[in-house]
């Protein structure tokens, strides 16, 4: 009956215990209490359950088979509390298991490690003396010595380190934490000697010389630091301190390659070693290594697969290098954990882009918010997708007309909401216009915007061009005198009104005189030494006007109408493989739709002047 009494007393004060080991919960069920407050309810609960604990352990000592189990059941419960990180409750629950069992060294530890944790470091010193006055073991002693450290009682610590050293003079801890208690106190000389005698009884092990390199590294020393570095490595190559310390070093110097050698050397006997993993991958990238990069990053997302940061580095990586499935299946799993990433709805929206894959990529950018400081790329995006897909549409004769109605709606709603951006989001509507051969809706857009702030001169020179296409030469020739007139030395302007006099044919010497004064502004640009060669053509100079030509697309490879000029002048020499040869070229960088007509029109015309007169006729 007693011991059923006792045993009922003892589940209640655990149970009390375990309310008192839940601070939070017991916070909500008081109400909005302060932290202080509720500190102050917790302390309370503990010294009502300790003083319960003290009559029921005090009951239990006259019963050995009682207190056997009392003390069980107690350690079970302040070894829970302890490992959930309740060290206040742990200590009270060790100094009764302790008082019920005062000649076990392993609850004394416990109880020594539990005081320490909950910040009782007088009372854990009076423990692990007497524990330590037993047996001279040398864990207690390293703690015991902490202790001391901790109360300020250096003299103690390092008396301690030296019973340890004097027993065994390969206790690294001793060692290493006696030589840092010098080192504390200015005393560098006897820290390093203190060292160097351990390295010399144990001389595979890198840790003192690891250590004399980080003191080294306190007192500003670098190039002995290094040194240190270099020296633990030589004797344990595997140490990975020592190589994250001479790495980091490596980088503040700047020495970049030595640094990416070593952890590549390092990442060859430990390939999965995180910390270095970590260095190497965030040197290539600053390197801008990305090529190299990607293994290193594979590797360390393996081993830290909740790093949301170095997942996406790893998407941009494969993006850069075109693994655009790879990149994709990393942002949709990014996307499953943070659904309204703005960040990783462009990603996979740019992806999609670059792989042509349009329609899904304007789906992840419309899911952008308004609020998101990529909406207005997003936008424009959008925009220049929507307008090559009702392009395309245009082309093959599509009279559902889906692609065209989205887009001009949705660029004129754009016109409208981006107030800073509204020549931007014109060109692109006018550009679609103009690439369909509607010239004058494109016109009509541009000069809608002419007097906005965003309107440069390159915008002057595409209505110019347009005024040009819908036969109005006066306002094309006005537009760009009006840049002339500001700016007279302006060589892209006196060739552009060169370049569109020539195209009329009817005004050749003064179109001469104009391209001549932006040769003399510009002798280097290529567009203007097109226009000089168009000249030549135009005027029956086939010699000079092919020279030019060359010189002229040596400068600008990639411009359509240098390459269709250099097609026209090949197939009049009935050099028609060359001819054919620039306008595939061309055909690789045309832009618009009917661009895109007019030079499939003209390699079907090579193909047919190639032909035998017989064949070209069937």
């Amino acid at each position: 009956m007693l011991f059923l009494q006792k045993t009922a007393l003892f589940f209640l004060v655990i149970t009390f215990l375990g309310a008192c080991s839940h601070a939070p919960s017991m916070n909500k069920n008081l109400g909005n209490l302060t932290t202080e407050e509720s500190e102050k309810v917790n302390y309370g609960a503990l010294e009502v359950a300790a003083k319960h604990l003290e009559e029921l352990v005090a009951k239990a000592k006259t019963n050995a088979t009682t207190a056997t189990f009392l003390a069980t059941d107690l350690f079970l419960k302040a070894n829970m509390s302890l490992m959930e990180g309740d060290y206040l409750t742990a200590s009270v629950l060790f100094k009764y298991v302790h008082m019920l069992a005062p000649q076990d060294e392993f609850v004394q530890k416990k109880y020594a490690i539990s005081l320490i944790r909950a910040g009782d470091l007088e009372e854990s010193q009076v423990v692990l003396e007497q524990l330590y006055e037993k047996g001279q073991d040398e864990k207690v002693g390293l703690i015991l010595a902490g202790v001391y450290t901790g109360l300020d009682q250096e003299n103690k610590a390092r008396t301690v380190y030296k019973k340890i050293l004097a027993r065994n003079n390969k206790n690294e801890d001793a060692c290493v934490f006696l030589s840092k208690s010098y080192a504390m106190s200015k005393d560098m000389e006897k820290a390093l000697v203190l060292l160097q005698g351990c390295a010399f009884k144990d001389p595979k092990n890198g840790m003192y010389d690891y250590y004399a390199g980080k003191i080294h590294l306190d007192f500003n020393k670098l190039d002995q630091a290094l040194t240190f570095f270099k020296k633990s490595l030589q004797r344990q190559p595997t140490f990975a301190q020592s190589v994250n310390a001479l790495g980091i070093l490596y980088e503040e110097k700047e020495q970049h390659q030595e640094a990416i050698k070593l952890y590549e050397n390092h990442l060859k006997r430990q390939p999965f070693d995180g910390a270095i993993l970590g260095r190497m991958v965030q040197l290539l990238f600053l390197k801008e290594r990305f090529d190299q990069v990607i293994p290193y990053a594979e590797r360390l997302s393996d081993l830290e697969p909740d790093n949301l940061n170095l997942k996406i580095k790893l998407g941009i990586l494969y993006t850069d290098a075109k693994r655009y499935v790879e990149a994709i299946s990393i942002f949709k799993d990014l996307l499953t954990v943070a659904p309204d990433s703005d960040k990783i709805l462009y990603y996979l929206g740019a992806i999609h882009q670059e792989m042509g894959d349009y329609s899904l990529s304007i789906e992840y950018f419309n899911q952008i918010p308004v609020s998101s400081g990529l909406y207005t790329d997003s936008s424009v995006q959008m925009a220049n997708m929507l307008s090559t897909l009702a392009q395309n549409e245009f082309l093959k004769k599509d009279e559902t007309h889906q692609w065209r109605e989205k887009f001009v709606f949705t660029t004129k709603a754009k016109i409208e909401e981006f107030k800073d951006l509204r020549v931007e989001f014109s060109v692109i509507l006018s550009g679609y216009y103009e690439a369909i051969g509607k010239y004058k809706e494109a016109m009509e857009v541009m000069m809608v915007v002419q007097d906005e702030k965003g309107f440069s001169a390159q915008h002057k020179y595409y209505l110019a061009n347009l005024f040009e296409k819908e036969k109005k030469f006066e306002e094309a020739t006005s537009l760009v005198m009006g840049i002339i007139e500001k700016e007279p030395k302006n060589a892209e302007a006196w060739n552009f009104l060169g370049y569109t006099l020539l195209v009329r044919g009817n005004e050749m010497d003064r179109a001469f005189e104009c391209i001549q004064k932006a040769l003399k502004l510009n002798p280097h640009d290529g567009y203007i030494r097109d226009s000089l060669g168009w000249y030549y053509y135009k005027t029956g100079n086939t010699k000079r006007a092919l020279d030019e030509l060359k010189l002229a697309v040596s400068k600008v490879p990639d411009d359509v109408e240098i390459l269709k000029h250099l097609a026209i002048i090949y197939r009049d020499l009935k050099e028609f493989q060359k001819a054919k040869t620039f306008l595939q070229t061309a055909l690789k960088h045309v832009r618009y739709s009917n661009d895109k007509e007019e030079i499939l029109t003209s390699l079907e015309a090579i193909d047919k002047d190639r032909l035998p007169a017989s064949k070209a006729q069937d």
